[in-house]
C-alpha cells in the first residue's frame, strides 16, 4: 500500500514541532544572553540592593555646657520606630502591602494618628528617605513592633541619639531646643545633607549654633533578607563612623541662672537679664513662663504643641530678648546723662517749676508719682526718689535729638547683636517716626514730657535694659552682649565687635549718674535693692501698660565701685518696680557676690527692706 502521505504528514509536523523547539531554545539563549550579558550590570545592582542596604549613623548633637562646664544639654539613646522604603524593584509588592490596613495596624501600635503615619510613609516612599514613626519608643511600643514586624514590611526599630536637657525647664529659652525637622526646613537645607526624622535647632542656642552642634552622620552597608530586615553587617566595606558636633560652652553661671530662675518663679510673665558690664557675658536670662524643652526632643503631639502656642502665654517666647515694654522711670538715667553730656545741667540744677505732685503743660496737667510732691530738687535727689516733674522739664530742656542720639549710644533702639535669634529691635522715637504719625513738622513738644520719665512711644527689650545699665556702670564703654564663650575644636571662634562705638562724657558727669543710681538704693525708691556689705547702684520704673496693671521694672549693677555684674527685670502686671522686682534682684546678687554662706542670715534683712520698701514709698515708681 503507498505510504507517501501519511508519511510526509509525519514529516511536516516533525519539522514544525523541530522549528518551534529551536525557536525556542534560540528564544531561551537571547534571554539569557540578554540577561547575563546585556542587563548584567543593571540586574547585578538591583541584586546588590535587595541583598545590601546602606544605614545612616546618627550623629549625636555637641553638648552645650555652662561657663564652668556644667552641662545644660547633651544626648541619651532612643529607640525610634521607623519606615525604609523597599528597594526599586519591590515597590510594586510594597505599595500592595502597605495599604489602609497596614496604616491602620501600625498606627494602632505606635498609637499614632493615621493621618500623620501615612503622610510620613509616602513621603519616604517618594523620597526613598527612611522616615521617623515615632521617636523615643517605650519598650511596650518597641516590643510590639518587634512583634508584629514579619506581617508589617518596611517596620524597623532604630537606636539613635535624642537631645537631653537635664535641668528641664532651666533656661528653656536662651538654650532653645531641638526638634525633628519640618517639610519647609527640609526643602531648604535638604542640599546641607538633611533627612526625614533629623533633629534641627529650632530657638535659641539650638538655632544660632545649628551648624556647629549638628555634627556629620556616618553610614555603614548591611546585610538584609527579602523583607528588608538586618541580617548582618557587611564586612567588604568599612563603616564610616558618625562625627559629634562640636561642644559649646555658653558664659551662663548655672548658679545665677538657677537663682535667677528660682526668685520669679511666681512670677507670671516677664524677664530677667544679668550681663558682666565688663565683656558683655551673660550670666544669666530668664523668660516667665517656661516650658521643658524635653518635650520636643521626645516628639510633641499636635494637641499639646496646641496648648503651648494658644493659650496666651505664650512660654516658646523669650521675652528677654524678643519682647518689648516701655522702660518706666528707667529711662530716667539715660535723660540724666543727656542733660549732663550736653552741658544743659549739672548736679546741683534744680527746675524752674517745683513738684507739688503735678505739672501743668499745654492745658494738661501731668502727674507725678507722688501725689504730695517733692518739692524742689537738684538732679541727683530727683532720680534718687525719681521725680516725674523734674524730668518731664528735662524732657522739654533736652529735645528729641539728643534724647534719641544717647539712648541709642547705649544700645537702645536697634538689636544689640546677641547671639541668639529673633531679637526685637525695640523704638526708640526719631522725627521721622514723629512725622510719620503727626503732620510732617508739627508735632506736639507734649510728647517730650513723656519720653523725659520713660514713657509714651518708648519701647526696650529687657536685654536692652540690661546693656545700658551695664554701659553706664563701665563709664561709656560699650560692650556685645554675648552667650557662647568658646567653641570646642574651634579656635578660631572669635565675638564680633559692639555694635556702637559707645558713648563719652566728662568724668563728673559719670560720677553724678553713678552717685544718684547709689543712692537710689541706699535710701531712695529702691531699698529693697540694698545688700548687706555690697554698694549697689540701681533705678525702679514703673510702665504704664493701656491693657492692664503696670509693669515692674527695675535695673541696677554692683559692685557699685567696680562693677562685675548688671540686671534688668521686668514682671509684667506686678506693679511698682521697687516693691517687686528690687527684692528679687537683691536675692540674686546676694548669691553672686557673697555666695551660699550668707544665705540665711540675709533673707530676713531682705524681707525687712521689702518691706520698709512698701512702707516708705507706697509702692514707690
Amino acid at each position: 500500500m503507498p505510504s507517501g502521505p501519511p508519511r510526509r504528514i509525519k514529516d511536516d509536523r516533525f519539522n514544525v514541532l523541530a522549528a518551534l523547539t529551536l525557536a525556542g531554545f534560540l528564544l531561551v539563549v537571547m534571554g539569557l544572553l540578554r540577561l547575563q550579558v546585556v542587563q548584567h550590570d543593571e540586574l547585578s545592582r538591583l541584586s546588590e540592593q535587595n541583598r545590601v542596604r546602606l544605614d545612616v549613623l546618627r550623629a549625636p548633637r555637641g553638648a552645650i555646657r555652662d561657663r564652668f562646664g556644667r552641662l545644660l544639654a547633651d544626648n541619651q539613646p532612643s529607640f525610634d520606630i521607623i519606615f525604609r522604603p523597599m528597594p526599586a524593584e519591590s515597590t510594586t509588592r510594597v505599595r500592595s502591602v502597605i495599604h489602609s490596613e497596614w496604616i491602620a495596624r501600625v498606627a494602632a501600635l505606635l498609637e499614632d494618628d493615621t493621618l500623620d503615619v501615612r503622610r510620613r510613609v509616602l513621603e519616604a516612599n517618594r523620597t526613598g528617605q527612611t522616615a521617623v514613626l515615632r521617636r523615643n519608643s517605650p519598650y511596650a511600643v518597641m516590643a510590639a513592633v518587634e512583634e508584629s514586624r514579619s506581617d508589617l514590611p518596611g517596620l524597623d526599630v532604630q537606636v539613635a541619639p535624642i537631645r537631653r536637657y537635664p535641668e528641664g525647664t532651666l533656661g528653656a529659652q536662651l538654650l532653645g531646643y531641638a526638634g525633628e525637622i519640618n517639610d519647609q526646613e527640609l526643602s531648604d537645607r535638604e542640599d546641607d545633607g538633611y533627612r526625614l526624622g533629623d533633629l534641627i535647632g529650632k530657638t535659641g542656642v539650638e538655632r544660632r549654633y545649628e551648624d556647629l552642634l549638628r555634627g556629620t552622620d556616618g553610614a555603614e552597608f548591611v546585610v538584609v533578607n527579602a523583607m528588608g530586615k538586618r541580617v548582618s553587617t557587611l564586612h567588604e566595606g568599612p563603616p564610616r563612623p558618625p562625627v559629634p558636633g562640636h561642644d559649646v560652652t555658653l558664659t551662663i553661671d548655672l548658679d545665677i541662672q538657677r537663682m535667677m530662675e528660682e526668685t520669679m518663679a511666681d512670677v507670671d510673665r516677664g524677664a530677667a537679664v544679668a550681663i558682666d558690664p565688663r565683656d558683655g557675658s551673660i550670666l544669666g536670662m530668664v523668660s516667665r513662663p517656661n516650658f521643658d524643652p524635653n518635650e520636643f526632643s521626645r516628639g510633641i503631639s499636635f494637641a499639646r504643641w496646641k496648648e503651648l502656642n494658644e493659650d496666651g502665654s505664650n512660654p516658646l517666647l523669650n521675652r528677654a530678648i524678643q519682647s518689648a515694654y516701655p522702660p518706666g522711670s528707667t529711662f530716667k538715667v539715660v535723660a540724666m546723662l543727656a542733660a549732663l553730656r550736653f552741658g544743659l545741667v549739672t548736679a546741683d540744677t534744680h527746675m524752674p517749676v517745683s513738684c507739688n505732685g503735678g505739672f501743668n503743660f499745654g492745658g494738661r496737667r501731668a502727674a507725678c508719682w507722688d501725689k504730695h510732691g517733692h518739692g524742689s530738687v537738684d538732679l541727683l535727689t530727683a532720680l534718687q526718689f525719681s521725680c516725674d516733674v523734674y524730668f518731664y522739664q528735662l524732657g522739654l530742656r533736652l529735645g528729641l535729638d539728643k534724647i534719641q542720639s544717647t539712648a541709642r549710644a547705649l544700645g537702645m533702639g536697634e538689636k544689640t547683636g546677641i547671639d541668639l535669634p529673633a531679637e526685637s529691635r525695640g523704638l526708640i522715637p526719631t522725627d521721622a517716626y514723629y512725622d510719620r504719625h503727626f503732620k510732617s513738622g508739627h508735632w506736639p513738644r507734649g510728647v517730650l514730657l513723656n519720653l523725659g520719665i520713660g514713657q509714651g512711644e518708648l519701647l526696650a527689650t529687657p536685654l536692652q535694659l540690661a546693656l545700658m545699665t551695664s554701659i553706664v556702670s563701665n563709664g561709656g564703654t560699650p560692650v556685645r552682649p554675648h552667650v557662647v564663650k568658646a567653641i570646642a575644636d574651634d579656635p578660631g571662634f572669635k565675638l564680633e565687635k559692639p555694635l556702637e562705638p559707645g558713648i563719652s562724657t566728662t568724668p563728673e558727669a559719670w560720677a553724678a549718674v553713678h552717685e544718684a543710681m547709689q543712692r537710689v538704693v541706699d535710701k531712695g525708691t529702691a531699698l529693697a535693692a540694698r545688700v548687706p556689705g555690697i554698694a549697689v547702684a540701681g533705678k525702679t520704673g514703673t510702665a504704664q501698660n493701656p491693657h492692664g496693671k503696670d509693669h515692674a521694672v527695675f535695673v541696677c549693677y554692683a559692685p557699685a565701685d567696680h562693677p562685675t555684674i548688671a540686671m534688668a527685670w521686668i514682671a509684667e502686671n506686678s506693679g511698682h518696680g521697687g516693691v517687686v522686682c528690687a527684692p528679687m534682684a537683691a536675692r540674686v546678687l546676694r548669691r553672686a557676690l557673697l555666695g551660699d554662706s550668707t544665705q540665711i542670715a540675709v533673707r530676713a534683712a531682705a524681707r525687712r527692706d521689702s518691706l520698709a520698701a512698701a512702707d516708705s514709698t507706697e509702692a514707690a515708681d
